[in-house]
């Protein structure tokens, strides 16, 4: 299709957003030009958001009443926490909360469940059994089991881990009931802020969220450990595109399979995907020379405004990103540029 007409923005139905830590600073650029150019947001077609952790982020930003204003909190609050030795899973979980909430007000909640334009579809995971313990011995072990039955196969993870995706919008997305495997909670204005919490939350690492309003009881973590980057067709229709602009090449479908390299998303799940991708020579210009990651809050842990700058540099360099996608776009060069996924 985009080899015969360019890109038709009025064929993209869905935006996916994964997880991966610090890694969506390479997405700020990507993000800004199109919520400036407001393609998807004044779509004739309902566009839904998706994703889990930093990508759910990401598409809640984009609901707001103020999306770029929200994104550009979101940059802020994220890049600008400090951890130390000293910090628990509950600690880090309040600063994420803080986070949320810094992009995300009062006024934002009822804006993004009755968005115009938007649907929302966030992804977590319901820790079952032991995965749901706070005690970090009984819960690492939990961790190691689940690993090791996705050694075996992805479904075994299923038994310690719940995928659990809340939806806005008048009726749920068409992916959830379709094949998807999992429950569909609804997003309400009293669990919206506390989904945003646990979509981020990492298991062993950052405390859950327990008891979310509305969804079934249990205790609520990072949505990334099932969907990690794009493990769902989440596409409505045959002439629908799926938007994924992604910091890498390769597409990790769960976060257990970050080192399997073997391990692909499902069958199908792809087929109408528009993946977008820096570049070897985009991430050259980065700091280092490389993306940016979550062991960087360890790597600079006694100057943190070095990692600060590196990456309000990394957002600055991305905005490289945004202009060639657009032009190419708006050129049609990219009919020339697409490759089969």
């Amino acid at each position: 299709m985009i080899k015969q007409e360019g890109l038709n923005w009025e064929r993209i139905s869905v935006f996916a957003g994964p997880a991966g830590g610090p890694k969506w600073f390479v997405s700020v650029g990507f993000d800004r030009a199109l919520m400036k150019s407001r393609v998807l947001e004044n779509n004739t077609r309902r566009v839904l958001l998706v994703g889990s952790s930093a990508g759910g982020w990401r598409c809640l930003t984009m609901a707001c009443k103020d999306p770029q204003e929200a994104y550009e909190k979101l940059r802020i609050a994220y890049s600008r926490n400090v951890f130390s030795a000293a910090d628990t899973p509950a600690t880090l979980s309040q600063a994420l909360a803080r986070n949320v909430r810094d992009f995300i007000s009062d006024e934002d909640i009822p804006f993004i469940l009755e968005h115009r334009n938007y649907d929302l579809a966030i992804h977590t995971v319901r820790s079952i059994g032991p995965a749901a313990s706070r005690n970090k011995t009984i819960e690492g072990l939990a961790v190691m089991s689940a690993w090791l039955g996705h050694l075996i196969s992805p479904s075994l993870s299923g038994m310690l881990y719940e995928r659990t995706v809340f939806y806005s919008g008048a009726s749920q997305p068409e992916f959830l009931r379709c094949s998807f495997r999992g429950r569909a909670e609804r997003l309400t204005s009293d669990n919206l802020p506390l989904v945003g919490l646990a979509t981020g939350s990492l298991p062993y690492i950052i405390g859950g969220v327990p008891n979310i309003p509305g969804a079934r009881t249990g205790v609520f973590r990072d949505g990334g450990l099932l969907d990690y980057q794009l493990n769902q067709d989440y596409c409505p229709g045959p002439e629908s595109l799926t938007l994924f602009f992604h910091y890498q090449e390769r597409i990790v479908p769960g976060w257990f399979d970050k080192h399997l390299k073997w391990r692909n998303p499902p069958r199908g799940s792809l087929d109408r995907v528009l993946q977008v991708f820096p570049g070897d020579d985009f991430v050259g210009l980065l700091p280092d020379g490389r993306l940016p990651d979550r062991r960087d809050f360890i790597d600079f842990a006694d100057n943190p405004s070095e990692r600060i700058r590196r990456w309000d540099e990394i957002s600055r360099l991305s905005e490289i990103l945004g202009e060639e996608f657009f032009e190419a776009v708006e050129s049609k060069k990219i009919r020339e540029l697409v490759e089969p996924l």
